[in-house]
Formats: structure tokens, sequence, C-alpha cells
């Protein structure tokens, strides 16, 4: 089995903190993983006990690896300029470029450039399998049911969930049978009496919690809607198509110029020469773009490369790459139906969101509630996309957090949040509500109006009238009340 995080050469364990969500059993001496839907993450440190050794470490160096491949190091940081991960933790910040399967491992780096364990007896000690990306739902009407097709890396079959409602009924209702669970690719049917419809979807989760929506349906269909899915055949799995399964990875850029990055699998003794890149746009015919002379030799432990390539506009794009033999052998290239090594997504467009309401409502327990409803939308918006924030200055450039990672209601891209205002000396302040893409694209929008919180109105209360220097003493009321209808304290004429 492997260990826990340990740092070699002191025999200290340094524990690593992470927010998983649910992790499925694995095989015996498998590094159980951590599925994460964001491309960026946190390592905490533990290092109390780091501080107290005799002979500390200068700096803390992080490597990584990719599907299982070579090590690569990551970022190399002063022991005491480890970064800050909020809530008072120091660690690593690991920002991926693209999703995949990662493993980790930690090196100490000392003041004469010793380093503890020495890289190539580096263990993984840490998985994390990255995916931003939601299960993609296909669903078509059958008969009186429907069939449909789940497809993700990371499907989690416990999560699939047939759904369905009377037409202009807004609740849905999830459909649990007693003697059976639902699989990636089924079919259901309904007993319906001749003019009942029924609206219907499938929801998915992967196990990094992403969620996918097929479209809904009606059951029975329509006259000339198609019914049944596509039967599996040859050609690319390109969105929206009837393809078969399963689909290249996506990946997401915010630029038309970008790298294309690739792993030379296997070489013969003559090394690589070069790559030569293949493009797909829009399900045309692959294109060569060009032939990028490259050196490696059969002893190079470092076969990673990047090709640079700009695109004419947004879309999606698939890539082949294959690369060239010293002794200038290679594979045939790319034919129509074969599938891209990776596709990706050119998305240049910040989302468009905006706040459409701000209540502010008598207080909670602790203050003031304010609920604050808006509007993002964008075709790649990321899971849980919504950011809602404060700030005593409209201009500020660093903002408070409200609530971070909110999501959208599925299908109408509207969401809300009720914020119960904790600091009595926050009475006004502005609010601005950001949306990031897969694309990292981020739109902003900033409510038009400052927002009061203070919903008191002061009271007062006279103690005491007292005249000017000089004149007469105010009569003094009696030390005993007269015999009259008067009210008490009135003093007599």
């Amino acid at each position: 089995m492997r260990r826990s995080l340990v740092l070699f050469g002191v025999g200290l364990a340094a524990a690593v903190a992470f927010l998983p969500t649910a992790k499925p059993q694995e095989a015996v001496g498998e590094l159980p993983p951590h599925y994460w839907p964001h491309r960026t993450f946190a390592f905490p440190l533990i290092l109390d006990n780091i501080t107290k050794l005799e002979t500390k470490p200068t700096h803390l160096q992080l490597y990584y690896s990719a599907s299982r491949g070579p090590f690569q190091k990551g970022q190399k940081l002063p022991l005491s300029g480890l970064q800050d991960l909020g809530e008072g933790k120091k660690g690593f910040l690991f920002e991926s470029q693209r999703d995949g399967d990662y493993e980790f491992a930690v090196q100490f780096v000392y003041s004469d450039g010793s380093v503890s364990p020495k890289t190539e007896q580096l263990v993984p000690e840490k998985r994390v399998v990255i995916d931003t990306i939601p299960p993609r739902v296909r669903l078509a009407p059958i008969g009186n049911g429907v069939e449909w097709q789940l497809t993700d890396d990371n499907l989690d079959s416990r999560e699939i969930k047939l759904q369905c409602k009377w037409p202009h009924h807004a609740q849905w209702t999830t459909i649990t049978p007693k003697d059976r669970t639902f699989k990636p690719a089924d079919n259901y049917a309904w007993l319906l009496q001749p003019g009942q419809v029924l609206e219907v979807r499938v929801r998915s989760r992967d196990r990094a919690g992403n969620e996918g929506y097929s479209p809904v349906v009606r059951v029975p269909p329509e006259a000339g809607v198609p019914v049944g899915l596509p039967k599996t055949g040859g050609g690319m799995a390109w969105p929206g198509g009837g393809n078969s399964l399963p689909q290249p990875r996506f990946d997401y850029v915010n630029t038309l110029d970008f790298q294309v990055d690739y792993t030379v699998e296997r070489m013969g003794r003559s090394g690589v020469q070069a790559a030569h890149l293949f493009v797909l746009k829009e399900q045309g015919n692959w294109e060569l773009v060009k032939r990028h002379p490259v050196k490696l030799m059969a002893g190079d432990k470092d076969t990673a490369l990047s090709l640079p390539y700009k695109a004419e506009r947004e879309g999606i794009y698939g890539f082949y790459v294959i690369p060239e033999s010293g002794a200038g052998k290679k594979s045939d290239d790319p034919k129509k139906d074969d599938q891209p090594m990776v596709l990706v997504v050119v998305d240049t467009t910040k989302p468009r969101v905006k706040i459409m309401g701000v209540q502010v409502k008598p207080g909670g327990v602790r203050g003031p509630l304010v609920e604050i409803n808006w509007e993002a939308v964008d075709p790649n918006l990321m899971p849980q996309p919504v950011n809602l924030e404060w700030s005593l200055d409209k201009s500020a450039t660093k903002w408070n957090e409200i609530k971070y990672r909110l999501d959208n209601n599925p299908g109408t891209y509207t969401g809300r949040y009720s914020w119960e205002v904790p600091d009595e000396n926050l009475w006004k302040f502005w609010i601005r509500a950001r949306a990031v893409d897969k694309a990292a694209n981020v739109g902003e929008f900033i409510w038009d109006q400052e927002v009061i919180v203070d919903l008191e109105k002061p009271s007062a209360t006279i103690q005491r009238v007292r005249g000017g220097t000089g004149g007469p003493p105010a009569p003094k009321p009696p030390m005993t009340l007269p015999d009259s209808d008067k009210p008490p304290g009135d003093v007599p004429e």
C-alpha cells in the first residue's frame, strides 16, 4: 500500500488536507483518488513539526505527474513563503491547464542544495482527478417511454435520475423503480392513458460533482419528432451529433492563440525529429497545421512538448499529433473517421451576468437579510459558477465574500441567495456578482444602488427641561399629591 504523504529523509508525515467528494473503493495497492471539479485546488500542509527540526529545509518543491507519466516540477516555495490558503492554512495552490489524473509528491530542499527524497526516489503520495466537464446526456422518446445514453469518464452510477412531470407543472418527480437501478445506457416506459403527455428529462452527476441534464422530451412524442437514439457507428464524437461513445476529452481556452501539449509515449533508438499537428474544424476533414521540428533522443526522460496553434474564431477544434522518428518513420495521417486526441473549445466571450434585484428584509438571528437575485448566461458555464461579493468602495480592486460557488438553476440561468449580514457595523455597501466559465472568462455586474441594511427608525425620550441662567427657578412639585383629578406629577395652579 502507498503511504500517506511523507517527506522522506526526516521521517516526518506532513498531512495534506483536501476537500474531496465521495471516494469510491479502489483496488488494493491503488492510491485512492480525490475528484475535483475545478482547475485550481489547494494542498494545505501541517508544518508545526518541520519548523522544530534542527536542520530545517529552506524550500519545499512540489512535483506532479499527469496520467501516470514522469514527475514534473511544480512550484518551489520557501518554507516561510508558502501560499496563504485561507483560514490560517499555508501550502501549495496547484493550477492545471487541463482535466486529467494527477499524482503529487513533495520534496525537501536544504540550504546546501541537497534534497530529500532524491528525485528518482519520489513516490506518488496524493492523487487528484480533475474533472470540470459535466456528463453528456442524450435522451430520446420511444413509444410511451424514453431511452438514454450517458457519457463521462468519471460517471457516478448512483446519480442517474429519471425525472418527469405533467406539462405546465413546475415540480419534477424522480422515478425510483423498486426492482432495478438505472444504467448509463437504459430505457423506461410508462402506462399512459390516451391523451396523457409527460415531459421527461435525465439528470446525472459525476464523481467530481458536475451535473449534466438532458434536453426535455415529450412522451409520447409529437408528430414529426425523431424517436430513439441514433445507432452507434463511425464518426467523430462531435457535440450535438449522433455519434459513437466514448467521446474525446474537452479542454477550454479563452484565447485564439494557445499551445497543444502532448507527450511522446514511446520512440525507437533514433528518437523523434518532428511532430505533425492536425486540426479538425466544424466536422470537416483533417488538415495538417504544420510539421514542427523537435529533438528528442531515446534516453530523454521529459518527453512533453508543446505545439502552437492560432484559431481563426471561437468554436470547437479537434487535434491529432503524429510524431516522426529520426529515421523518418511515422504513422499514417488521421482519416475522417478517426477521433481527435482532444477537443478544444475556444471561448473568448465573458459570461453575461446581471443582478436582477436586491431586497433587504428585517433580520434573522445575527442580522438583516439581503436577498439577491441574478441571471448568468453562458454556454460553457462552470459548475457553481456564480460568486457574490460586497465592498464599501464601488471601485475597489478587492471585494469581500458574500458567498462563492453558487449554482444556477438548470435551464433557467437564474439564481437566488439570502445573506444574513453578521457585522453590526456594516450598514451600507455595494454588491457585485461574478460568473466564470470553463475557459476562465469572468463576467461581472455591480448593482447600481448602494445597499442600506439599517431599517430601524431612531427613537428618543425627553428626560427633563432646563432653563437659562439668571431666570427664576423652575417650580418644584409638592411632596404630596393634591386631591384632584389631575394626573400624578401635575403642579397645582
